[in-house]
């Protein structure tokens, strides 16, 4: 069965997603009670919900190939064997791209679909579609024979489970994310460049979205907040008189339109701004925000330009990750960039700045101040990652002037020994 993941928003603000057929738009029954019953009521995110259906997708199509109901199955105790785990496992390494329902030459409609065969999902996006995918046939199992409490049948499901589980590739450092370097000297110089609203090699065309895309740029490297902290930004939150911005979880608010809400995932916290950067908002608001239709309508700060239905709108993730795109494109030497690549810039300049003070704080105030103003808690052990990195790098500078500044060996004489 081909099967799409169909979003909206609740009454109440919600944002909920259900695992539909493709063709009729009807509700799969077992794929939405795992997720409202595993992931909902466990209070998982949005997007973790969405990710579960997805994977859930991936196994109905493995399922549809092969002729397959997988609860016929599971009703009279056929558990995955070892080859099908090794199939299933080789099926979720393959990138798909959904089509649209057409009319086939009777008048019926089909849904079509293409795989790039030659491309492979990245091993994240397979190891997440294997652990999904073995929860829940262990759930399931346990829906129709598990409640038997025969030993056997329980050993067999927890051998399926376990099975498909160490298929999974090998995952990656958790903490690879701290190792990501921030931008050199000249790639930010090149990104202010790009950014500026008066630019040659500006890639934006109309000029309200220059100033916008600036401000963009602006706050990430200025805060060091994530995207989706800048998208929630109202114009309330910041306070002017103050220089001061406040960073909110708001998350399933009823007034913002977007189905993709756009999460903090930080705490709350008031961050300082300097006078220039407060002034750049300003001018936004006055030169680029005021003159979009529509965006009176509602008050956070980055809305969409572009003339069509979400004119005026918040900027949706996409239309920010777009900018991004754009931006990186425009120029082989930001082959890598993202958002959240200056995130780690902040964090660098952030060791550099406690490195240059007089006197310095020390390792521990350092973490507590960095924590505080990345809404990271206190405690957690996500400030020390960029604390214990710069330590290193002053480590390595010094090693190396010391072995710069000691007495050179004799021409003549080998140091080796």
């Amino acid at each position: 069965m081909k099967s799409i993941v169909k979003t909206f928003v609740m009454t109440s603000g919600e944002r909920y997603c259900l695992l539909v057929d493709a063709l009729s738009g009807l509700p799969l029954f077992y794929p939405n009670l795992f997720v409202t019953t595993q992931s909902r009521n466990r209070s998982l995110s949005y997007s973790s919900m969405e990710a579960t259906l997805s994977s859930l997708s991936v196994l109905l199509r493995y399922l549809e190939e092969r002729g397959e109901k997988i609860e016929n199955r599971f009703q009279k105790g056929d558990l995955f064997k070892e080859h099908e785990l090794d199939a299933l496992r080789d099926f979720c390494q393959i990138k798909f791209r959904a089509q649209t329902a057409k009319k086939d030459s009777n008048g019926i409609f089909t849904l079509s679909e293409l795989r790039e065969f030659d491309k492979k999902v990245s091993s994240q996006t397979e190891y997440v579609r294997l652990t999904v995918i073995a929860q829940y046939i262990k759930w399931l199992a346990e829906q129709f024979v598990g409640s038997s409490k025969d030993k056997l049948v329980v050993l067999q499901i927890g051998k399926m489970e376990k099975g498909l589980k160490a298929r999974r590739p090998v995952k990656k450092n958790r903490n690879a994310e701290h190792n990501v370097k921030g931008l050199d000297e000249g790639q930010i110089a090149l990104v202010f460049e790009l950014f500026r609203p008066d630019s040659e090699l500006n890639p934006f065309a109309d000029e309200s979205v220059r100033i916008r895309n600036r401000l963009i740029f602006l706050m990430l490297y200025h805060l060091g907040i994530r995207g989706g902290e800048l998208l929630n930004i109202r114009i309330r939150d910041i306070d002017f008189g103050k220089n001061q911005l406040v960073i909110v979880r708001r998350a399933d608010e009823k007034d913002d339109p977007r189905t993709y809400q756009p999460l903090v995932k930080t705490l709350d916290r008031r961050l300082p701004m300097k006078d220039t950067l407060v002034q750049e908002i300003h001018h936004y608001i006055l030169n680029g925000r005021k003159n979009i239709p529509n965006s009176t309508k509602n008050d956070f700060l980055f809305v969409t330009h572009k003339f069509g239905p979400t004119q005026g709108q918040p900027l949706s993730k996409s239309g920010y990750q777009k900018v991004i795109d754009v931006v990186r494109t425009a120029s082989a030497a930001l082959f890598n960039l993202t958002g959240h690549q200056l995130r780690h810039s902040w964090n660098e300049a952030f060791s550099n700045q406690m490195d240059a003070m007089n006197e310095s704080p020390s390792q521990e105030q350092q973490e507590k101040m960095r924590s505080y103003l990345m809404g990271w808690k206190e405690g957690s052990g996500t400030a020390n990652h960029y604390n214990k990195r710069f330590v290193r790098k002053k480590a390595n500078e010094a090693a190396l002037k010391l072995q710069q500044g000691m007495v050179r060996v004799p021409e003549g004489v080998s140091d080796e020994k």
